[in-house]
């Protein structure tokens, strides 16, 4: 308040121009630049989390991939069924043409293996207790073999995951690989061993040497996986090599992590420094705060300009009062903040927003009197007596055995209930078509035969709100006007869901109705046609369709003798300026 006393006493009209502009050069920067970091932090926040989490999600895949190639390719190399046979009667013969024959197909085998999966590196069979323990291997490896000297990543049962760690190829020593040795029995406590590498060709994010943190100060990433039991199996972090085999400790405090975890519970996770993570946050924010100073002195400048043609703009707000007050709709003008054309305006917004108030208040109440008499048409009697009554009949046909009275009250009870319960009239497409079933089998008991209804309905309509009771007339004025007696006929209830738009359809096939009477069901008040039943329901649902949506609404009929009735309905699936959804409908 004492703000607002200070620029009153302000009667210069360039001091008043120049408050003015400054606030209104500040308020949008301030509001525009909230808005974009708000969107920038939550937007683009969530897109770069969601694009890194993808991406170590893609390397664990391939990781799980490279490890399920380890355990398909053991397969081949297995004692039974596999190369692992050949490899034993190698072992165990005694005869040197044998041996020859059996060398030459494992080698061939080794190397169709090998060929049928690319990536796989070295591979060999390994048996300690031979004089030479390494059995046709693929490429040259050490003569000493130990796998106490690897590193284990996990076991399952005979198979041993290890890496990732330098390759036993002398030629690739400087390519990581990840390795299974699998133990293969033979004989009584006698045991062979396969042992298989496949390269980490996929995962190049994880081992390329330029791709490590510190090569490149732009997307400096880290990589550190764990085993099942949690301990450090491989990291690339500044001290990474000395941390293996050491429980991880995830360092939220100074690094963005993402994580995935394997399906053998192996993690995989990533580390960007919060530093580098943000640094494109940083960037906008100093690049908003340069925009943010040069548009404030740029709005003080067309301060400064506007009080030297301060005569020009009064005549032209002089113009636009005039012609508004002719036409409304022509221009706005914004208060001054001087007294000579406050008071004007202040008039005239005050006269507008009564006049606004008006118009809304009127159509409140025209929509509110055509609910009032779409519930008169509802409502015309007190349903709770009907109930308790129809309830006691119910009880009293079950203690007596009388299972199909008692089916017959219970249905028409839920019936009664629905068309007039004093709960919303608003209710979704799943009650509505509910309530049609429970007609269709209250007719079916009531005539000792099943009329042939189909109820074709979309899942995606199931719940979209629509008046209560504009189903079930269609149908019934199909079944009582659309058949005679000795009809069988058949009738289809469609609901379908397009372009924001409802679709109910009632179809059947019965002798139809003449051209003129067709005109006449939808006409307001026809007595001749209302004594014989026909067009009630209808007049019922026109009425609903045009208190709850007006012109959005379309009800159309097409009909010929002979050839059966066909009723539409289009409505939009959305319903305005009415209450929630009764949730608590009896079904019952």
């Amino acid at each position: 308040m004492e703000s607002i006393h200070r620029f009153s006493l302000i009667r210069s009209l360039k001091g008043r121009l120049a408050i003015i502009l400054t606030v209104a050069t500040i308020i949008p920067i301030l509001l525009t630049g909230y808005i974009s970091y708000r969107w920038i932090y939550i937007v683009q926040t969530e897109k770069i989390e969601g694009d890194w989490l993808d991406k170590v999600q893609r390397e664990r895949d391939e990781l799980d991939r490279k490890l399920d190639e380890l355990g398909r390719v053991s397969q081949l190399m297995d004692i039974e069924g596999g190369i692992g046979q050949d490899v034993v009667n190698f072992i165990t013969s005694s005869s040197s043409f044998d041996r020859a024959i059996l060398y030459r197909k494992i080698n061939q085998s080794v190397a169709n293996v090998n060929f049928s999966n690319p990536n796989l590196g070295v591979m060999f069979y390994y048996a300690p207790e031979q004089a030479e323990p390494l059995l046709f291997p693929n490429a040259n490896v050490k003569l000493q073999f130990k796998p106490e000297h690897l590193r284990a990543f996990f076991k399952q049962k005979l198979f041993t995951y290890y890496g990732p760690h330098e390759s036993l190829d002398e030629a690739n020593r400087a390519e990581p690989v990840f390795s299974l040795l699998r133990k293969l029995e033979y004989g009584h406590g006698r045991f062979l061993y396969a042992y298989i590498e496949t390269k980490v060709i996929g995962l190049d994010a994880m081992f390329d040497a330029a791709a490590k943190p510190g090569s490149s100060s732009n997307s400096p990433l880290y990589h550190v996986l764990t085993a099942p039991g949690e301990y450090i199996a491989y990291s690339n972090m500044d001290n990474g090599a000395e941390e293996i085999g050491r429980s991880f400790a995830p360092p939220e405090n100074a690094y963005k992590i993402f994580q995935a975890s394997g399906r053998q519970g192996w993690t995989l996770y990533q580390l960007i420094p919060k530093e580098a993570y943000n640094r494109e946050m940083n960037k906008w924010l100093s690049q908003f705060m340069l925009f943010a100073s040069l548009s404030l002195v740029l709005g003080i400048i067309l301060a400064w300009l506007i009080w030297r043609m301060v005569y020009r703009p009064i005549r032209i707000i002089n113009r636009e009062i005039t012609r508004f007050s002719d036409n409304p709709s022509l221009t706005r003008i914004s208060a001054t903040g001087l007294s000579e054309f406050n008071h004007m305006l202040d008039n005239f917004h005050q006269m507008s927003r009564r006049i606004s108030e008006l118009i809304i208040d009127v159509e409140d109440k025209e929509k509110r009197r055509g609910q009032l008499e779409v519930e008169k048409l509802l409502v015309q009697i007190n349903p709770h007596f009907l109930h308790n009554t129809l309830n006691t009949i119910q009880w009293l046909a079950r203690i007596e055995g009388q299972t199909n009275i008692a089916r017959l009250v219970s249905i028409f009870t839920r019936v009664l209930h629905y068309n007039l319960g004093k709960k919303n009239i608003i209710v979704t497409v799943r009650e509505e078509v509910d309530a049609v079933r429970d007609y269709i089998d209250l007719q079916n008991i009531r005539y000792d035969h099943s009329f042939n209804v189909r109820l074709s309905i979309e899942p995606a309509c199931l719940d979209v709100p629509i008046p209560r009771f504009i189903l079930q007339p269609l149908v019934e004025n199909a079944l009582y006007h659309g058949f005679d007696d000795d009809d069988r006929g058949e009738i289809e209830v469609a609901i379908t869901r397009a372009n924001s738009s409802l679709f109910l359809r009632v179809k059947d096939n019965g002798k139809g109705i003449p051209e003129d009477k067709l005109l006449a069901m939808l006409e307001e008040e026809n007595d001749q046609l209302r004594k014989s039943g026909l067009g009630i329901g209808l007049r019922y649902v026109k009425k609903m369709l045009d208190v709850y949506y007006g012109t959005e609404a379309q009800l159309t009929m097409e009909s010929g003798t002979g050839i059966g009735t066909t009723i539409a309905i289009r409505l939009p699936d959305t319903i305005k300026g009415v209450e929630t959804l009764d949730s608590g409908s009896y079904r019952g």
